[in-house]
């Protein structure tokens, strides 16, 4: 081969070469610029994903409140109800002396509000 041959082989090569990095360098433009419109998409999503999560960790947690006051105040509606048939039942199986506890506690009360 000579020369010059080898030196248009080498031209063709080079132009070759820079054709396909020109055209390598469009598609990865064209790519990047879908790649950025797909990741703002991406970010609104994942916004809008994360805003929903938290909505619904609030509402969870805001009707595990409203079960917890709820079952308290069951509770202590329980409570005051049990203790109000002990106190009727000591009022009827012993009679005077709830009215001596009860006198007592007026009398207490009387002085107390007398000052």
């Amino acid at each position: 081969m000579t020369t010059r041959a080898t030196k248009s082989a080498t031209a063709e090569d080079i132009a070759a070469i820079e054709k396909q990095l020109s055209d390598l360098a469009s598609q990865l433009r064209h790519l990047s610029g879908s790649v950025r419109a797909d990741a703002s998409g991406v970010s609104g999503d994942v916004g809008n994903y994360v805003s929903q999560a938290l909505s619904d960790m609030m509402g969870r947690v805001r009707d595990s409140a409203v079960d917890a006051g709820q079952s308290a105040a069951d509770k202590a509606s329980k409570f005051a109800a049990d203790e109000f048939k002990k106190l009727t039942h000591e009022a009827e199986d012993h009679p005077l002396i709830m009215l001596g506890v009860a006198a007592g506690v007026g009398f207490l009360f009387g002085l107390a509000t007398r000052r």
